[in-house]
């Protein structure tokens, strides 16, 4: 009786781009002016400067390289491990260097989280249709796989938790611990089965859903040709209709 137009997976990833570009840089521009707000390069500044007059100190260039530091004599040796153990043990340039990091991180995150508060929620409520900008210029529109409208709390677990938190902040994260060391091999390997899942999920739903679309019972569709009722009532007289109609046909 209805049938779901499932979006084509190549519009989704035009449309997916799109959405991409726009948040990249509102996250940029968000970073650079929170970085200014709160004066984030005072913190590599001093790292910076501590760093040199260690370097001045010992003689020394601490971003000298595997072969450089081979070529080096055994003097030369001890004096650059004492001057990186005396930069490693400094604490005032451990807490400026542990603050940059922290800020940026904080910041970068935070960035992220508004640039999918207003992509996926904001801007959506206010065009009316609870479509991104790259839903709405490829024709993809969003329902309720009951083929229902999406409710504004809805959109907001769909956009802003499932794609903000779960598919991206929570990624870079992880991604950001195995660069620390912190997680290892091991931060990898989640990674790995997170983005199969997400594979698995779309390749395997029968409404070419993701993990966001699951979370959220909803669907991507072509918009200008699905069908989409204000309520589950309105679905339901429209089906009883349509059947109603076609029993009288079939009495003919």
């Amino acid at each position: 009786m209805l049938d779901m137009q499932k979006a084509s997976y190549a519009k989704r990833l035009f449309a997916w781009l799109t959405d991409l570009i726009i948040a990249s840089i509102i996250v940029t521009g968000i970073y650079f002016l929170m970085s200014a707000l709160l004066g984030t390069d005072r913190y590599s500044e001093r790292y910076n400067s501590i760093l040199e007059s260690y370097e001045e100190e010992y003689g020394v260039t601490f971003d000298a390289t595997e072969e450089t530091y081979a070529q080096m004599s055994e003097s030369e040796k001890e004096n650059y491990r004492a001057a990186v153990d005396a930069m490693n043990a400094d604490e005032e340039a451990n807490e400026a260097i542990s603050a940059f990091y922290t800020y940026m991180i904080v910041i970068f995150v935070s960035g992220i989280a508004l640039a999918m508060l207003i992509l996926e929620f904001v801007l959506p409520l206010i065009f009316g249709d609870v479509r991104t900008i790259g839903k709405k210029l490829f024709g993809l529109g969003v329902m309720r796989t009951g083929f229902t409208k999406v409710s504004a709390p809805v959109v907001f677990v769909r956009g802003v938790i499932g794609k903000g938190v779960m598919e991206l902040i929570l990624p870079i994260f992880i991604l950001f611990t195995v660069g620390t060391g912190t997680t290892g091999i091991f931060g990898l390997i989640l990674l790995g089965v997170f983005a199969i899942a997400e594979v698995v999920i779309l390749i395997r739903s029968s409404t070419n859903q993701m993990l966001h679309d699951v979370i959220a019972d909803t669907a991507v569709i072509d918009w200008q040709s699905q069908m989409i009722f204000d309520s589950a009532e309105a679905r339901d007289e429209y089906i009883k209709a349509r059947e109603a109609e076609k029993e009288g046909s079939s009495l003919y």
